[in-house]
């Protein structure tokens, strides 16, 4: 079982990207355009990561990009660590109104020993460090210690301006 601080140290434990399916750019699938990465630990390579990263075509604010680790623990091969969300655009009942802004979620060890893979509702962050989905992406890499992700992502070479990333 993972503790919460298992959990933030594989958040910011340096990675590389392995492969990127596809290989350039996205498929569109469902409505939304897609592509996965698989990722090791820059100084173990043992350690095993994936980054799904989905946008919805027609509204391009509706976005998730999620980090796995695969844990291999009883039942559980993979879980969801993290996932940085665009506004969904919707109203909800949720008291913070995460659904209309950006937000990230975090699995808990909680949530783990109640027997989920993808965190829920329990730990989320709202965030004005992103807006738009290329500047999701740049944070995400950042956040999560990502080094060589303009090699996949080249139009992320470049921060935007006055944007202080």
């Amino acid at each position: 079982m993972l503790t919460e601080q298992n959990i933030r140290d594989l958040f910011q434990l340096p990675k590389v990207i392995t492969t990127k399916t596809p290989a350039r750019d996205y498929r569109e699938e469902n409505g939304h355009r897609r592509c996965d990465l698989t990722l090791v630990g820059a100084s173990d390579a043992n350690l095993e990561f994936s980054v799904f990263v989905r946008q919805h075509l027609r509204f391009t604010n509706n976005f998730s990009i999620g980090l796995r680790c695969a844990v291999n623990q009883g039942n559980l091969t993979t879980i969801t660590l993290l996932r940085y969300n665009g506004a969904h655009g919707e109203t909800s009942g949720s008291r913070d109104g995460h659904f209309a802004i950006p937000h990230i979620h975090f699995i808990t060890e909680d949530e783990m020993a109640a027997g989920h893979t993808q965190p829920q509702e329990t730990l989320r962050e709202l965030t004005d460090r992103y807006h738009t989905f290329e500047d999701a992406l740049r944070v995400f890499f950042m956040d999560t210690a990502v080094s060589n992700y303009t090699e996949y992502f080249p139009e992320l070479q470049q921060g935007r301006l006055f944007n202080g990333h």
